[in-house]
C-alpha cells in the first residue's frame, strides 16, 4: 500500500484526488444546503398554489351543479305558465335539487313562487324584494347571473343564504339554494382531493370561524384560505391546515438533520483532504530542498574523483613522473578513483530504479553467512588503505540456504558498513552480526560512532535526508544510501529498524522472511536379492552453519 501511495504522489495523481475530495464534499453540502433552505422557504408558497387548485377544482364543480338552474327568464306575464312548467320539471328530480325555492316574475315584483316539497306562492322574504328591486332598476343586456346573500335570521350570527339570479330583460328568476346540498358538495370534493403531503387537511369553514392565530395547544396550524366561490359563495372558505405533528415539522427536521450529517461525514473529509495538500505540498518543498543538496553533494562527490583522475593524468602525459613504481602508484590512483566514481553513478542509478519500481530482483537460494562475509571483504578492499576493523559474527541456528537476492543484500550491507565506517570518528570499530529472530533472518551492523539524535531517526531512511548539516559536509555522501536499503528490504516483505544514541554509535538490523528452501524429493533405490531387500535412500536437508567469528582489520579481509 505504501508502494501503491507512493506511486501515485510520484505520478501527481494524489494531488487531483486530494482537490477532487476537496471540491466535491463542498459542493454536495452546497447544493443540498440551498436545497433544503429552497424547500423549507418555497414549501408554504407550494402549498399556497396547491390551495388555490383546489379552488380552481371545486368552483368548476360548483358551476356545473348550478349550470342546472339556468333557465330562461320570462319574457313577460304570458310567459309565466312556461316558466311555471320548467320549474316544477326541475324541482320534480328530488334528489337532484341544488335549490330549495325559486322565485320569478317581471321588474323586481315577484309573479310566482315553487319549492322542493311541491309548494307555490311562498312568501317573499323582504331583503330579497329589496335586492331583486334594486337589481330590476339597472337591468343588463342579455342573460346575467348574480349571486346573493341574504340573512334571513334578522342579523344573528349565521351565515346568510345564497340565492342565484338569472336576469334577462325585464324578467327574472331567484334560486335559493339548499346549504346543506352545498356543503355536501364541498365535503365531497375535499374527501375526492388527493394532496401530495399527507400532513395536509382541507376543510371548510364559514368567514367568521376563520382565524390566522396558532395557539399552543392546537394541532393545527393555518397554512391558507381561499373562499370556495367568490362569487356563488363568498361566506364559504376552503382552509389549508397542516398537521404540527406530522410531516412538515418532521421534513424540517429530516432535511436539517440530513444537512448536519453531510455536514459531519463531509467536513472531515475535506479537513483531511485539505491537510493532505497541505502536507503534500511542504512535503514537495522540502523534497525540492533535499535535491538542490543533493545535485550540490554529488557534483562534489563527482568533481573530487574527475579532479584527481585529471591531475594524475596530466602528471603521466607530462612525464614528471619517471620512477616505474611512481607510475604504478598514479595509475592504482586513477584506478581506485575511477572505481569511486562508478560507485558513485551505480549508487544514483540503484536509487533511480528503485524508486521509480523498476528494479528487478532475482530471488534465489543462497548462503546469507558467505554472501555477508564476501561483502565485508569487498568493502575491506574498497578502503584503499583506511584504518578500521570490522567484526563478523555468525550466530548458531542460521540455515545455509535461503531465498533473496545476493546482490541486493550486497549493497544494503555495502551501504550500512559505508555510513558505519564513515561515521565512526576515530574509533572505526564495526561489528556485523548475523542470525535468525523467530521467522526472520537478520544482519545487524554496530558501530562506536557518533551516533543519531532521537529526532533525526525517524528521518534517516528518506531520501536525500542527511543529518547534521554540519557534519554531513565534512563527510561524503548523496543521502541516497539508507533510502536505498530501505527499499530493498522493503521488496524481501522485511523491514530496518535503527537504535542510537547520540555520542555513543548506532545499530542498524535488517530483518528478512526467513523462506526455507524446499528439499528436492527422496528417491529410493531398492536392490532384490534372492533373500532381502536393500533400500538405499539419498537425504537431503538443511545444516547450520557453524558458530563463525572473523576480524577484519587493515591487514585482511575475510
Amino acid at each position: 500500500m505504501a508502494l501503491s501511495v507512493k506511486r501515485w504522489s510520484q505520478r501527481r495523481l494524489l494531488y487531483p484526488i486530494a482537490i477532487f475530495a476537496i471540491i466535491a464534499p463542498t459542493v454536495v453540502m452546497g447544493l443540498f444546503g440551498a436545497y433544503a433552505l429552497r424547500e423549507i422557504e418555497l414549501r408554504p408558497s407550494l402549498y399556497r398554489e396547491e390551495l388555490r387548485n383546489v379552488q380552481d377544482g371545486l368552483g368548476l364543480e360548483l358551476e356545473q351543479r348550478i349550470s342546472e338552474l339556468r333557465l330562461e327568464p320570462p319574457a313577460g306575464e304570458d310567459d309565466l305558465p312556461r316558466v311555471s312548467d320548467e320549474v316544477r320539471k326541475y324541482f320534480a328530480n328530488y334528489n337532484r335539487a341544488f335549490a330549495s325555492r325559486c322565485f320569478y316574475g317581471i321588474n323586481g315584483r315577484v309573479l310566482g313562487s315553487h319549492s322542493v316539497e311541491g309548494q307555490h306562492n311562498l312568501p317573499v322574504p323582504v331583503v330579497l324584494q329589496d335586492a331583486l328591486t334594486t337589481l330590476a332598476q339597472n337591468p343588463r343586456p342579455g342573460l346575467t347571473r348574480e349571486s346573493l346573500s341574504v340573512n334571513l335570521t334578522g342579523g344573528q350570527r349565521r351565515e346568510p343564504t345564497p340565492y342565484v339570479v338569472y336576469q334577462g330583460g325585464s324578467g327574472f328568476l331567484a334560486w335559493e339554494l339548499i346549504p346543506s346540498e352545498v356543503d355536501r358538495l364541498v365535503n365531497g370534493y375535499l374527501e375526492r382531493v388527493a394532496l401530495e403531503n399527507d400532513s395536509l387537511v382541507l376543510q371548510p369553514t364559514d368567514r367568521h370561524n376563520l382565524d390566522w392565530r396558532s395557539r399552543p395547544n392546537d394541532r393545527y396550524e393555518t397554512l391558507g384560505f381561499v373562499p370556495v366561490h367568490a362569487e356563488l359563495l363568498p361566506t364559504r372558505y376552503v382552509v389549508l391546515k397542516l398537521d404540527a405533528d406530522r410531516q412538515f415539522y418532521k421534513d424540517s427536521k429530516l432535511l436539517s438533520s440530513i444537512f448536519v450529517i453531510i455536514a459531519v461525514l463531509c467536513v472531515p473529509i475535506v479537513a483531511s483532504a485539505t491537510l493532505m495538500v497541505v502536507h503534500m505540498i511542504l512535503r514537495e518543498s522540502s523534497e525540492a530542498r533535499k535535491k538542490v543538496d543533493f545535485v550540490s553533494n554529488v557534483t562534489h562527490e563527482l568533481k573530487t574523483p574527475l579532479t584527481s583522475i585529471r591531475m594524475f593524468v596530466e602528471t603521466l602525459k607530462l612525464g614528471r613522473v619517471k620512477n616505474p613504481e611512481q607510475v604504478n602508484a598514479c595509475l592504482d590512483t586513477i584506478m581506485t578513483e575511477t572505481d569511486r566514481l562508478g560507485a558513485l553513478i551505480d549508487h544514483v542509478l540503484s536509487f533511480s530504479k528503485v524508486e521509480n519500481q523498476v528494479k528487478k530482483y532475482n530471488f534465489q537460494l543462497a548462503n546469507l553467512p558467505k554472501v555477508v562475509r564476501d561483502t565485508i571483504s569487498l568493502f575491506r578492499a574498497q578502503m584503499s588503505g583506511q584504518d578500521g576493523e570490522i567484526r563478523l559474527k555468525v550466530l548458531p541456528g542460521v540455515p545455509s540456504e535461503a531465498t533473496f537476492d545476493k546482490d541486493a543484500i550486497r549493497e544494503v550491507v555495502l551501504n550500512l558498513l559505508s555510513n558505519a565506517i564513515k561515521y565512526s570518528g576515530d574509533d572505526k570499530f564495526v561489528t556485523v552480526m548475523v542470525g535468525v529472530d523467530r521467522n526472520d533472518l537478520f544482519i545487524e551492523v554496530a558501530d562506536r560512532g557518533v551516533g543519531i539524535p532521537p529526532e533525526e531517526q525517524a528521518r534517516i531512511f528518506e531520501k536525500f535526508y542527511r543529518v547534521d548539516q554540519a557534519l554531513s559536509r565534512k563527510v561524503d555522501g548523496t543521502g541516497l544510501g539508507l533510502a536505498i536499503c530501505r527499499e530493498i528490504v522493503q521488496a524481501h516483505d522485511g523491514r530496518i529498524t535503527v537504535e542510537s544514541m547520540w555520542g555513543k554509535g548506532s545499530r542498524f538490523t535488517v530483518y528478512i522472511p526467513y523462506k526455507r528452501a524446499k528439499a528436492p524429493t527422496r528417491r529410493t533405490t531398492t536392490v532384490t536379492t534372492r533373500s532381502t531387500a536393500v533400500s538405499d535412500r539419498v537425504h537431503t536437508g538443511e545444516h547450520p552453519v557453524p558458530p563463525a567469528e572473523s576480524r577484519v582489520t587493515a591487514g585482511d579481509a575475510t
